[in-house]
């Protein structure tokens, strides 16, 4: 009996002993079993994720950044403004220039020096060339009253014009007969068709220029 004895004293701490120990494997068992089961989740989550493309990532969250738009250029803007500013500015000028030289040069000498260039070019040219010669004295002398005295000459016929000028004191009864006399042969070289000669052309010039030098004070 204490042989018995002995030996069931000597198990039970031995037993115990294989209890801890069993315990111990059981737990690591336990341990290295869930991170087998752990890592072997995330490989498989490792694909899913990456097989899903950005699109489908914006569609889960429902976050799509803005694309930012790409800054123009300003220097293009600019030069097209100053090019319209300095345009405008030239233009503006130009029509001051011309109306400042329209009124300060005299109805006269401007009547005079376009009479002398007509004639000018009338001392060569032929006989066929002298049919607008008529109707070119005509158009100055008409711009002359309208700049000289306001009368809508360029804008009326010569019966028109005549009518308008009948009773005004702007010429005296000289001046409107020999405009009268001047007007009635421009218009039969122009509408009539016939041809003056160079002594008619340069007897009817005279008349013009007597006419301006007469009236341009």
């Amino acid at each position: 009996m204490g042989g018995i004895e002995f030996s069931l004293t000597t198990l039970r701490p031995l037993s115990r002993v294989r209890g801890h120990c069993l315990g111990v494997v059981l737990l690591l068992g336990c341990v290295l079993g869930f991170d087998s089961r752990l890592a072997h989740g995330q490989d498989q989550s490792t694909p899913l994720q990456s097989s899903l493309g950005d699109d489908e990532l914006r569609d889960i969250t429902g976050i799509e950044e803005t694309a930012r738009a790409s800054a123009r250029p300003w220097w293009p803007y600019t030069f097209g403004l100053a090019a319209v500013l300095m345009m405008s500015l030239f233009l503006v000028g130009w029509r001051y220039y011309r109306r400042h030289l329209d009124k300060t040069e005299c109805p006269g000498s401007w009547a005079l020096a376009e009479l002398a260039r007509l004639e000018s070019v009338a001392r060569g040219a032929g006989q066929g060339q002298l049919e607008r010669y008529p109707a070119l004295l005509s158009e100055v002398i008409r711009a002359y009253l309208e700049k000289r005295f306001q009368l809508r000459a360029p804008r009326q016929t010569t019966p028109e014009f005549l009518h308008d000028i009948k009773d005004s004191t702007l010429l005296n009864s000289g001046h409107r007969e020999l405009l009268r006399d001047f007007l009635e042969r421009c218009d039969l070289a122009k509408f009539a068709h016939i041809q003056f000669s160079l002594e008619e052309c340069q007897a009817l010039a005279q008349s013009a220029r007597t006419f301006v030098e007469e009236t341009a004070d």
